[in-house]
């Protein structure tokens, strides 16, 4: 196979954020056997690998990377009953459409979510309370280290809040995965998708983003949950939720609308920073670190990054 290797292509248009300087080398695999030979290529140069799917959760530095980008561009969908089983190339808008065109349900809070469904999976994306992870039977993951492909069933896949086995193991790559749905009416999952549409519009800012770039901060391991909600009464309404939203936090300390350099903390929603054009991811990561320390040092609460932070030192 000869392979289709090409230097230094810039990666912002490979990005939702359309921020990244250039790969070293980048190609585009169609399939599990050219995402194989390109691992063994990266590995015989000794490089390393980086994975794109649809570039909607990553802020790539200016300074590019280093290595082998593989854009993932495998996109088979096969269906069985209740399940669907999509390659990770598939977009994750797609996948939901097919099942509510089959009145499968268990997806439709993912309507609008840009994005493939491996990096879906990779970071167990999430809305609304939902997560991918609920409707994950099986992935398939090809392991770099030992060039070997892996089944996952759910349990090995560890996934939690924003996190799983192959977002912590970067020499994993997954391949596609299969997705157990239930079976509902048309009339309900219709509705659901008209409301989960109407709530992403109104709550997403417009512009260049990937999505929100915090995770949101959980009660579960904080010793001064009640001290914390008597000293910031604000605080009360996360009380009986799992977490505390981190663009109420952000809101909270007065940052919304703040901008450095071409990037800004969106108006509609302040867990979302957006390119305004010519945003440095200098910029981008100027007003993350801004957030972290104004809500730290008013609320005494780490905020977490969610987006993966490539290229950097």
């Amino acid at each position: 196979m000869t392979l289709n290797i090409q230097k230094n292509i810039l990666l912002a248009p490979y990005t939702t954020f359309k921020i990244g300087g250039p790969a070293k080398y980048f190609c585009e695999a169609k399939s599990i056997g050219e995402i194989r030979e390109f691992c063994n290529w990266a590995k015989e140069q000794k490089i390393p690998v980086l994975v794109l799917g649809g570039g909607s959760n990553v802020l790539i530095s200016d300074k590019g990377f280093d290595g082998l980008v593989i854009k993932i561009h495998n996109s088979n969908l096969k269906f069985e009953e209740n399940k669907i089983i999509a390659d990770a190339g598939v977009n994750l808008s797609k996948i939901v459409l097919e099942s509510v065109n089959r009145n499968l349900s268990g997806l439709e809070w993912a309507i609008g979510i840009p994005g493939t469904i491996g990096g879906a999976v990779n970071g167990n994306a999430g809305a609304f309370g939902r997560a991918t992870s609920e409707a994950v039977e099986e992935v398939k993951a090809f392991d770099i280290l030992e060039h070997s492909v892996k089944n996952f069933k759910k349990e090995d896949c560890k996934f939690g809040y924003r996190k799983s086995i192959f977002k912590r193991n970067p020499d994993l790559i997954i391949l596609s995965a299969t997705f157990r749905f239930k079976k509902g009416s048309s009339g309900d999952i219709q509705k659901a998708i008209k409301d989960f549409t109407r709530q992403r519009i109104e709550s997403n800012p417009s512009g260049f983003s990937a999505g929100c770039f915090f995770v949101n901060p959980g009660w579960e391991g904080l010793r001064n949950k009640e001290e914390l909600i008597r000293e910031f009464p604000e605080l009360k309404q996360f009380a009986d939720r799992p977490k505390i939203s981190a663009g109420f936090l952000i809101e909270s300390v007065g940052l919304k609308g703040k901008k450095i350099g071409g990037a800004m903390i969106a108006q509609e929603h302040a867990n979302f920073i957006v390119n305004m054009g010519k945003a440095a991811s200098k910029d981008v990561l100027a007003l993350a670190d801004l957030c972290r320390k104004k809500v730290k040092k008013k609320y005494g609460l780490e905020l977490e990054v969610e987006k993966r932070l490539l290229g950097f030192d």
